[in-house]
């Protein structure tokens, strides 16, 4: 997996604390399905690790509210899942 842009402060995940990312590479994405967030009603796809297919985070497909608007298109990526390599 690899990551670039980020974009965001850190913000809570299922599991602890996620970065919100502008590009990724080397992961699949999952279907796409509605979920009520602390943010509010959002159109997301989990993202999976390509190599392993573990899940890594969610893709925002859309936000339904406007201020949330600007994560349309954008990765989470749960910190505990990012791994500083070859920097």
């Amino acid at each position: 997996m690899s990551v670039s842009t980020t974009i965001s402060f850190p913000k809570l995940f299922r599991n602890g604390r996620a970065f919100l990312f502008s590009h990724a590479m080397n992961i699949v994405v999952g279907p796409k399905e509605d979920r009520q967030l602390i943010t509010g009603l959002h159109t997301v796809a989990d993202i999976y690790c390509r190599d392993c297919r573990e899940v890594l985070g969610w893709k925002y497909e859309r936000a339904y509210e406007e201020t949330q608007k600007y994560k349309e298109g954008k990765f989470i990526f749960e910190k505990s899942k990012i791994v500083k390599e070859n920097w």
